[in-house]
This record gives C-alpha cells, sequence and structure tokens, in this order.
C-alpha cells in the first residue's frame, strides 16, 4: 500500500518514456531513409544524363556491352529499353532473354514526366532495388534508360543507426529511470509524511506539525495542510468550550428548557424540566403528550409551528407539587434560512412564588383593611355620638371614651405590629447575638405579664435545666419572642397558666436544600437548646396548625379580636425566630393546651 504511488508513478514516467523512444526511432528511422533515397536519386540521375549523353545512336545488336562499360564505372545495374518496353540492353542479363519492362512503374512515371522511380524486389536478383528511370529522344524514338542499385547498403546503414538509436535510447531511459527514481521517491516520501499527518489529524492529534523539505507546489502544500490543520484544531477548540458554555447554562439554568421538533418529539432537554415534573427516566426522542401528557403544551407547539410566533401561556401542574408555570413556545430554526422551521423551543418559568406572594398581597390588604376598619368605624361612631350630645352625659361620655381609648390603641398596636413585621423582612431589625441570661429573660416577661395573669387567676411557671442557663441571642428579640408566645398562652387559657421549659436535648437533623429539616428518625445527632411556651388552654384544632404564622390567620377571629389581638403576633415571632436562625414547632390538642417550641442548634 506504501509503495503504490511510488509504482504507479514509475511505471506511468516509463511507459511515456518507451513511448517517446519508439516514437523518435521510427521518425529518425524515416528521416535517415528519406534522405539517403533522396541523395541516392539525385545521384543516380547525374549518372543516368551523363550516359544519355554517351549512348550510341546505332547499334547492330543490342546494348549489352554498352551497359556493362558503364556498370563498371557506376557500380549500378544498367538497362536501356525501347517505347515498347523491349530491353535493348541489360548490364547483369542478357537483353534478349528478358522479359517486357513496360507496366515496371519508373518505366510509366518516365513515359509521363522524363523521370521516374520505385523501390521493389527484383525477382532477377532477389533483392529489393532502388530504380531510376528517365526518357532519352534518339531522332524521333523515345528510349529509357534505367539505373538501379539494390539497397542492402541502406538496410545495413539503417540498421547501424537502428543500433545507435536503440543504444542512444537505451542510455538515455536509464538516466530517465534513474533521475525519475529519484524524484519519484522524493515525492512520494513527501506525500507519505503528508498522508501520515493526515491520519494522524483524522484521529484527533493536532499537537504535531507538518515541515516538508520539498519546495515548491509540494511544498505549499504541506505548510497549508498544517496552517489548515492547526486552524482546524481552534476551531474545534472553540466549538468545544461554546459547547461546555452551552452544557453549563442549560445545566444551571433554573428555568426548564425543551427542543422539540415540529411534531412534538422531543430533542433537547435540561435537568430543571426533570426537576419541575419529577421525571426520572430519559425522555429525549418521547412526544409530550406521551412524557408530560398534557394537551395543552401540544396545541402550544401546533400553533407556533402554524403562525411561526412565540406564543406564552400559564399552566398548572399539580404532580409532583401545584406549580404554576409560564411556558413560552419560540420557533427554532437550526439554518440560515427563516423559512423552513425545524422546531419549537419551550421554556418553563416557575411563577408559583409570584402567584403566592400576589395571593398574600391581596389578603394582605382585605385583612389590612378589615383590621383598620373595625376601630376606625368604632372611633369615629362613638366621636360622632359625644359631639351629638352624649358629652354631656358623663356617665356614658366616660364609657364612649374609653372604648374609644381601647380601640385607639388597638389601632396603633396594628399599626406598630405591621412596622415591626416589615422592618423584620426588610432586613432593618439586625440581630446582636450575646450571651443571654435565660433565668433574667424569662423572669422579664413574666413580669411583663403578671397583672394580667393574677386579673384571670392563672399561674406562670419556668423550668430552666441548670445546663442551660445561657444562650447566644439578640436579648430584647428574645424577650419580644416569648412575650409574644406567653401573651397568647394567657389570652387563651382560661384556667391552669402557662409554663416556659428550658431543656437541652439531641435531635437527628437531616440537611436538605437550603432548609434544615428537624427529624426524629434521622442520620446525624445535633445539641439543641429546646424552649417551649406551654399553656392550658383551648388548644387548636389541627387543621389550623400549618397556617399558624400566617399575617392576620386566627383560628377564633371573633374571640381573638374580642382579647385584643392583631393576627401578627405569631407572624413576627416566627419572622424574629428564623432571623436568628432557629427553627419552630406548634403542637396543639384542642381542648388541653398549645404547646410552641424554638430550637436554637448550639454551634
Amino acid at each position: 500500500m506504501k509503495h503504490v504511488l511510488f509504482r504507479k508513478i514509475f511505471l506511468s514516467s516509463l511507459i511515456i518514456a518507451l513511448i517517446l523512444l519508439i516514437s523518435l526511432e521510427i521518425y529518425l528511422s524515416s528521416v535517415v531513409k528519406d534522405t539517403y533515397l533522396s541523395n541516392l536519386k539525385d545521384s543516380l540521375m547525374i549518372q543516368a544524363k551523363l550516359m544519355a549523353e554517351e549512348l550510341p545512336l546505332t547499334f547492330t545488336n543490342n546494348l549489352d556491352d554498352f551497359c556493362k562499360r558503364y556498370k563498371e564505372k557506376t557500380g549500378a545495374r544498367v538497362t536501356i529499353i525501347d517505347s515498347l518496353g523491349r530491353v535493348l540492353g541489360d548490364s547483369d542479363e542478357p537483353s534478349e532473354k528478358m522479359e517486357n519492362h513496360a507496366n515496371r512503374p519508373e518505366i510509366r512515371d518516365a513515359e509521363i514526366s522524363d523521370v521516374g522511380s520505385s523501390i521493389r524486389f527484383s525477382k532477377t536478383i532477389q533483392k529489393n532495388f532502388f530504380y531510376l528511370a528517365i526518357a532519352v529522344n534518339q531522332d524521333s524514338d523515345k528510349m529509357f534508360l534505367r539505373l538501379s542499385l539494390p539497397l542492402h547498403g541502406l538496410e545495413k546503414a539503417m540498421n547501424k543507426i537502428r543500433m545507435r538509436i536503440v543504444i542512444a535510447s537505451l542510455s538515455a531511459l536509464f538516466i530517465a529511470i534513474l533521475i525519475g527514481i529519484f524524484q519519484t521517491r522524493k515525492i512520494t516520501k513527501s506525500i507519505e509524511e503528508i498522508t501520515s499527518f493526515s491520519q494522524e489529524v483524522k484521529t484527533g492529534d493536532f499537537k504535531k506539525r507538518l515541515f516538508l523539505k520539498e519546495k515548491g507546489e509540494l511544498g505549499d502544500l504541506g505548510k497549508n495542510i498544517s496552517d489548515m490543520a492547526q486552524e482546524l484544531n481552534n476551531r474545534l477548540q472553540q466549538s468545544e468550550d461554546e459547547k461546555r458554555k452551552m452544557e453549563a447554562i442549560l445545566r444551571n439554568m433554573s428555568d426548564g428548557l425543551l427542543l422539540t421538533d415540529k411534531k412534538g418529539r422531543i430533542l433537547l432537554f435540561n435537568s430543571s424540566i426533570k426537576k419541575i415534573f419529577d421525571i426520572e427516566t430519559n425522555i429525549e426522542g418521547k412526544t409530550i403528550m406521551e412524557t408530560f401528557k398534557r394537551a395543552e403544551l401540544m396545541e402550544v407547539i401546533d400553533k407556533v409551528v402554524e403562525g411561526k410566533k412565540t406564543i406564552s401561556r400559564e399552566i398548572t401542574v399539580t404532580y409532583p407539587k401545584e406549580l404554576s408555570l409560564m411556558t413560552t413556545a419560540t420557533p427554532f430554526y437550526s439554518h440560515a434560512s427563516t423559512e423552513e422551521m425545524s422546531g419549537v423551543v419551550l421554556m418553563f418559568h416557575d411563577i408559583t412564588r409570584l402567584r403566592q406572594l400576589e395571593e398574600v398581597r391581596k389578603d394582605f390588604v382585605a385583612n389590612v383593611s378589615h383590621e383598620i376598619k373595625t376601630p376606625i368605624t368604632a372611633i369615629k361612631g362613638f366621636a360622632e355620638t359625644l359631639l351629638e350630645g352624649a358629652l354631656d352625659d358623663r356617665e356614658n361620655a366616660f364609657k364612649f371614651l374609653e372604648t374609644i381609648r381601647n380601640h385607639s390603641e388597638r389601632l396603633n398596636s396594628l399599626v406598630s405590629d405591621l412596622l415591626t413585621l416589615s422592618q423584620i423582612e426588610l432586613g432593618d431589625i439586625k440581630i446582636e447575638k450575646t450571651t443571654v441570661y435565660l433565668d433574667d429573660v424569662v423572669d422579664t416577661v413574666f413580669t411583663m405579664v403578671k397583672d394580667r395573669t393574677q386579673n384571670k387567676g392563672l399561674y406562670l411557671k419556668k423550668e430552666i435545666a441548670p445546663d442551660v442557663q445561657e444562650i447566644k441571642a439578640d436579648r430584647n428579640r428574645l424577650i419580644q419572642i416569648l412575650l409574644n408566645l406567653v401573651d397568647n398562652g394567657i389570652k387563651f387559657t382560661e384556667e391552669g397558666g402557662v409554663t416556659v421549659k428550658v431543656i437541652s436535648e439531641k435531635l437527628k437533623v437531616k440537611s436538605e436544600g437550603k432548609n434544615s429539616e428537624l427529624l426524629t428518625l434521622n442520620s446525624q445527632l445535633r445539641n439543641f437548646i429546646k424552649i417551649s411556651v406551654e399553656d392550658t388552654g383551648i388548644g387548636i384544632p389541627k387543621k389550623h396548625i400549618p397556617r399558624l404564622g400566617e399575617r392576620f390567620y386566627r383560628v377564633d377571629r371573633a374571640r381573638s379580636r374580642e382579647l385584643g389581638g392583631t393576627g401578627l403576633g405569631l407572624a413576627i415571632v416566627k419572622h424574629l425566630v428564623k432571623t436568628h436562625g432557629w427553627d419552630m414547632e406548634i403542637e396543639s390538642t384542642e381542648g388541653k393546651g398549645t404547646k410552641v417550641s424554638i430550637l436554637c442548634p448550639l454551634s
């Protein structure tokens, strides 16, 4: 395989050289032969003309003696023929025995143009002869003088010439072969280097460079191929970099991305699609309907294919969890032409949080409006009553003013709680953790609510374990947390009281995502300080427990308003606990009481 090219070039050159040499030999032989015959004809012509002048005017029997005498002088056979073709004299044969020569080619030509020549085989002498005949006029009679020479001299000369041509040709051919072998080896070696280099490039090895010793076109070819390989390597590297960038972008996109053909068959997808729709298998090559079983997605694709324009639509997903997704479908063109569409790109943007915030905003506006409207209406009503004449009724006027004051205090508490909650959410309230003594904090809270518990006949109890006398926390915010929880316990407790417990506990924790999920049957043990506020009140139905901590959410709205609650206490507690990096748990049994626990991890 390696020497195929060499053999092809060498054999082609050899065949061409042989054809040229054979053609040259034929051409030279023809030229030499024609030259020799031309010279021979001219020589015989001169001799014939000189002999014609010496022809006797009269003769008795024949001219054989005349012919023999001149053959001795010229060396050529001499023949004299009359106008009828009879041989009158011949230097080699008796003339009377020779046949009629009227039909000889040279005689016929001489009869027409006075000179004739031919080359033919002589049956008499059994050799190839060159014949030259001229017309000689004798008085009124016409005769022909013919000279002839055998061509064996020509053949010998031609053989010598051919031998010399062959020797020269073989010598030239040998030299040409040597030069051809040398040049062919140089060319094939360069081509083999180019072939070897191209094989390495084919396998992906772009590190080597091609340097040819050969100059000229092959050198330029080698340099161009080497430069092309380097450029190809650069292009492939750029392509790989772009591919890695695209893969990184697709992999890290929070939005789901799908690329389908015009019939809805999935060509490409990113990992977010699997997370959004809880897909574990490979969906490439499957159809939209087969994978998601959602007819609206297929309708979107059909509309994009039909109209060749971007379409957006909001869809709701209920499994594995309820999500609101903004789906955008865009035409995809794989080629430069924008006439033929290749497929559709589907983007799924999760707007669940946005929708939830919209609902929270609506509920918040409605709840704030409702909460503010009640005290404002009461204040306005009693103020108008006083202005219309009730001011003079001192006994009722005092009650009306007391009611106005209570509602204004409630309104002030509502605004204060809203401001506090807003500051926490905006990060305006900074948590500065210091060493806080729990016994001191609990006593401070109990002092603040002592009068209310005494009025209701309730007890306040603290149970602080000896090994957890202090904690890292913001003292004022911790007091605010416990005050809200103890205050809630007092509000909804008619008999018994409120107990604050502080213990050290080991819990098993599993970290998943951004938040830590506290579980009792998990893998990793961590130390916690558990602060519990437990009452013996009316309790909370289980269905309400998940919503505790939402703004303005109340289990019993009427009772809560009567007790002066704003519906924001637990929301404030929840945000302050979260800001500390703690967790909160709520346990309740209807009719027996409620327990709110704050889990503070020890670093």
